[in-house]
């Protein structure tokens, strides 16, 4: 069955004209399987590349390569192998200097041997300009004080004037580092051991006035204690035996007198001193009686007489006569104690027992 023709209203004059109200958009429809057994829709979450971690192969440690330069390696330049031995391995101004020369900080091992290898900068020719840049720069991050002690590593002078500022120590250290060589006559190891040797032989001194200084103080301590020694009184004959020698000499005669008289003209006046070669039994026998008389017996003992004849004799070995010289002291004493019997004088034994 055909559906009829649309009509066409003509609106009437005056009338007016309604539009139609606007319907409300028809509410979603639900979903299927909707409700407590379905699942709701829900936006999808946005899944992000899973990030595997990937182990790379380690990186291969590259030996020092140290290239020869234009000048003298640091080693042979004696002041700069003398001031480089002063630093300790472990040193971070070393670190620092080998930085500055090979652009890597060395191992503490050979830390000093590398830089001693050191003779001079390696630059490449389309590179140049820009090492030597970078070099600048790295100086440039001293501190005043660092370049000094750098200067003086290298034996270098810190400069006067314009030299002295930082800019002219910089310039001053490239140029050396460009080609190293000998900069000074000075051999600064001699030195210091010509130092080293000063200062012993002035510790030296000092020590043995210290010594002596305490061996004064001892002899003073002890200069009372010898005095009141040499105080008392001997028991020696030797006025007696001067007076024997005095009626002795008298019985010559004038003319014995006279003689004597001329021959003690000519004598020199001060006897000359007897030699190893004068030791003789005679002159040992003279000389023991005559210690005798004029020694404390009770402090004297057969060490000193040894040492006293000795002396004497211009110091002698006196050894071999040993057994001579205690016969004759033992002879020397008897006969002390027989001429003075009549004084009754005991002798002391303590120093004489091997009599």
């Amino acid at each position: 069955m055909e559906a009829p023709p649309p009509t066409l209203s003509t609106p009437t004059p005056g009338a007016v004209e309604s539009t139609p109200a606007p319907q409300p958009d028809p509410a979603p429809a639900p979903a299927l399987g909707g409700g407590l057994g379905g699942s709701s829709s829900r936006p999808s979450r946005e899944r992000k590349q899973v990030c595997r971690l990937t182990i790379g192969e380690p990186k291969k440690k590259t030996k020092l390569e140290i290239k020869s330069g234009k000048g003298v390696k640091l080693g042979e330049i004696p002041n700069v192998a003398f001031r480089i031995g002063k630093f300790t391995r472990k040193d971070d101004f070393l670190k620092k200097i080998h930085n500055l020369l090979y652009r890597k900080p060395g191992a503490y091992l050979v830390i000093k041997k590398n830089i001693l290898e050191f003779s001079g900068f390696f630059y490449e020719e389309s590179l140049a300009q820009a090492e030597l840049e970078k070099d600048t720069n790295k100086l440039a991050g001293f501190t005043v004080e660092e370049l000094n002690l750098l200067l003086d590593t290298f034996d270098l002078p810190r400069g006067k004037g314009d030299d002295a500022k930082k800019g002219g120590k910089v310039n001053r250290i490239l140029d050396f580092l460009s080609s190293p060589k000998v900069m000074s006559d000075k051999d600064l190891a001699t030195m210091e051991s010509k130092k080293k040797m000063k200062r012993k032989r002035a510790a030296g001194r000092k020590k043995k006035k210290k010594s002596a200084s305490a061996a004064a103080k001892k002899g003073k301590a002890e200069g009372p204690k010898k005095k009141a020694k040499k105080k008392a009184k001997p028991t020696t004959l030797a006025d007696d035996s001067s007076d024997d020698e005095y009626s002795s000499s008298s019985d010559g005669g004038e003319d014995e007198a006279s003689e004597s008289e001329s021959s003690d003209d000519s004598a020199p006046l001060l006897p000359l001193k007897k030699t190893p070669e004068h030791v003789t039994p005679d002159a040992l026998k003279k000389e023991i009686r005559h210690i005798l008389k004029s020694v404390d017996l009770s402090t004297f003992s057969l060490k000193d007489m040894m040492q006293k004849l000795s002396a004497e004799f211009g110091g002698a070995d006196l050894k071999p006569h040993k057994p001579f010289i205690k016969e004759q002291v033992s002879i020397g004493l008897s006969q002390l104690f027989d001429l003075d019997l009549d004084r009754r004088v005991t002798w002391p034994t303590t120093n004489w027992a091997f009599l």
